[in-house]
């Protein structure tokens, strides 16, 4: 390897903290062109270094004889030079329909599940990838291109956890010409050379015309592109994190914040915070995007009780001053058909046991009584109600609420529908058909968990019998 090459690689390994003397690595080699070149740089690079170094290669069944034969080169390349090398094979068509993702991804994910098996087998420190300044530039483009956010835009990190790109600072024609001039065969893939993936398209006809018609020199600009908005992105977690930590909440597994308490932050942090909810919610970020993102902005700057599907079964809402991240559940998508249905009977001389939205039980225990058995004075709380007996129309009914509900106001027969006193009492959308209610027909006597009674049904000087209601 020439040396030049090879000590600007080295300087970049450094400056990134990517080797220390003694590590192990565990580096993936297809037998193309990039992971063949990371191998012998490795193999260089342990000279000085005193490194440890075992490979990986994975027929992924896709391309039959093709794939047999990188894999015997390989075992003689990996042979040749004293490294020990580990070969998995599997069915990637099978398990990418199986998992319902594209053969790439399902590709990407069992490559990557090899090489950590190995690396935690022998105890090694780090994973080494093959990826270069092409491979980023590419990255950087497709990520613009599906609407990523900055952190997207950023595109590979040099070193992230246990895995690391040594290459990234380096083009594929200098791997290229490097291999041609020491003389080292390695094998092509024929499927890198089809258009049926987007980053094949990317690489063979957009990265191209740019270079020949706008930018020469496109492909490092964009490298360093990256690295600023990376060094940006780290700037705006430090802020991000430390308001995450002041106002986000997580109670069983809903993610929420007062949008009053950030309606002063900055768009950029706004942006950060709701892409950290969604991770939270569900402990990953990919194929969550800036569409994603901006849809909740608009929701925290919408109407109350709007709700919004996000990707892997999320859903996000505004009630009131809340915003809130959460999983869809069976208790959420039957809310219709489950839990409209159920009707308690109220008996005058017993009791009824009901669930208040929060999940704790309520009692209520009702008693019919004469007028001169009570205090002269109505008692006024939220557990004890008294109701004009005479006035019920009908059989009493506990019930969740039902179109054509209402309620009176005031005894002049002043009344709203009960669906607009939910609102002004700020019950969120989600637990409106939750709550329970005293029913005669359409008109609500008494709506226990928020303590509201209809005002006709109030006792008054002609009062001779009285239904009350002691909510325990």
């Amino acid at each position: 390897m020439k040396r030049e090459l090879y000590r600007r690689i080295r300087k970049y390994c450094l400056d990134n903290k990517l080797i220390k003397n003694n590590m192990g690595i565990v580096t993936g080699v297809s037998g193309g062109a990039d992971s063949v070149f990371l191998l012998l740089f490795l193999i260089e690079l342990r000279k000085e270094f005193d490194i440890n170094i075992c490979a990986v290669h994975v027929n992924h069944g896709i391309r039959g004889e093709e794939a047999l034969r990188d894999e015997n080169y390989v075992l003689e390349l990996t042979e040749r030079y004293g490294v020990p090398c580990r070969v998995f094979h599997k069915d990637i068509p099978a398990m990418s329909e199986e998992f319902g993702m594209t053969e790439e991804e399902a590709g990407r994910i069992y490559r990557y599940q090899c090489f950590e098996e190995v690396r935690s087998e022998l105890d090694y420190d780090v994973v080494a990838v093959a990826h270069h300044q092409d491979d980023q530039a590419e990255t950087i483009l497709f990520q613009m291109l599906r609407g990523s956010s900055l952190r997207g835009l950023g595109g590979m990190k040099p070193g992230n956890g246990r895995i690391i790109r040594p290459l990234l600072d380096i083009r594929r024609a200098d791997i290229e010409n490097e291999l041609a001039d020491e003389n080292v065969a390695y094998c092509n893939d024929s499927t890198n050379e089809q258009d049926e993936y987007a980053r094949n398209q990317i690489r063979h006809n957009i990265i191209p015309f740019i270079e020949k018609n706008i930018q020469s020199a496109a492909v490092a600009h964009l490298a360093k592109t990256a690295s600023q908005l990376r060094d940006v992105s780290l700037y705006i977690d430090r802020i991000a994190e430390q308001t995450y930590k002041n106002k986000v909440r997580k109670c069983d597994g809903k993610v929420s914040i007062n949008i009053s308490g950030i309606c002063d932050e900055d768009i950029v942090i706004l942006r950060e915070l709701v892409l950290m909810m969604m991770e939270n919610v569900v402990g990953r970020r990919k194929d969550i995007t800036s569409k994603h993102i901006e849809t909740i902005i608009q929701l925290m700057n919408g109407d109350t009780g709007k709700r919004i599907n996000l990707p892997y079964n999320m859903i996000a809402g505004r009630d009131y001053d809340e915003l809130w991240i959460k999983l869809k559940d069976d208790t959420y998508n039957n809310h219709d058909t489950a839990i409209k249905e159920e009707v308690i009977a109220v008996n005058p001389d017993g009791c009824a046991r009901c669930q208040r939205t929060d999940g704790s039980l309520q009692i209520i225990r009702f008693s019919l009584k004469n007028r001169d058995e009570l205090p002269e004075t109505v008692v006024k709380n939220n557990c004890t109600k008294w109701f004009d007996y005479a006035k019920i129309n009908s059989a009493l009914k506990l019930r969740h609420p039902k179109a054509g509900d209402f309620i009176w106001l005031k005894p002049d027969g002043t009344k709203k529908k009960l669906s607009r006193v939910l609102i002004d009492c700020k019950v969120p959308v989600d637990l409106r058909k939750n709550i329970w209610v005293l029913a005669d027909e359409e008109h609500i006597l008494w709506i226990p968990e928020i303590g509201r009674c209809s005002a006709y049904y109030y006792v008054d000087d002609n009062t001779e019998k009285v239904l009350c209601a002691d909510l325990n």
